[in-house]
């Protein structure tokens, strides 16, 4: 694995990044990658999924990787996870946040968040683009607690862009081969 110099640092930081994006525009591979990543590092990460899509990759991943059927079940295990100091990596943190958010669910995906903050980690978000516009359910509460915040896209077959807004803009490029992503 050949980690992007600039990933491997977000990631060697323990720092809390969030990552939104359209079905299919490489999110849960980046997800994969980074799980691949940190437990290289010695960070001891966990992989926790809430959607069919990506509990079939927890079948794949060796090492620490869960599901979370319920926004409670998410929490409970993004919390335990951050108090053994886990590098913690959810797919997709939200949702179980979609449709109308009341209060209780805003909450749990504020202290999901929270949670992993403490140690570090790797929030995805599935998002829609209304008007031109790209959009993801609970942005509002995930920006106040990542410290980097970016969106994927599809640029062609195969070829993807993660591109980082926040703390700094920066575009990255990225092709999926051989179960693994490969940074152009």
């Amino acid at each position: 694995m050949i980690a992007h110099p600039l990933i491997a640092r977000i990631v060697k930081s323990r720092e809390l990044a969030y990552i939104y994006g359209p079905p299919g525009t490489g999110k849960t591979r980046i997800g994969v990658h980074l799980f691949r990543l940190a437990r290289s590092l010695g960070l001891n990460p966990i992989f926790i999924a809430t959607e069919a899509g990506s509990v079939i990759v927890v079948d794949s991943l060796e090492g620490e990787a869960r599901v979370a059927r319920t926004a409670d079940d998410l929490a409970r295990r993004a919390g335990e996870a951050s108090l053994k100091g886990m590098y913690v990596i959810v797919d997709t943190i939200n949702s179980y946040y979609r449709g109308e958010p009341d209060m209780y669910s805003r909450r749990l995906l504020a202290a999901t968040l929270a949670f992993m903050r403490v140690t570090g980690g790797l929030a995805l978000g599935q998002a829609s683009e209304f008007s031109g516009i790209l959009t993801s359910p609970g942005i509002g509460i995930a920006e106040k607690y990542a410290k980097v915040v970016g969106y994927t896209s599809k640029v062609e077959e195969g070829k993807f862009m993660l591109k980082i807004v926040k703390p700094w803009e920066r575009i990255l490029l990225f092709k999926v081969e051989g179960g693994d992503l490969r940074w152009l």
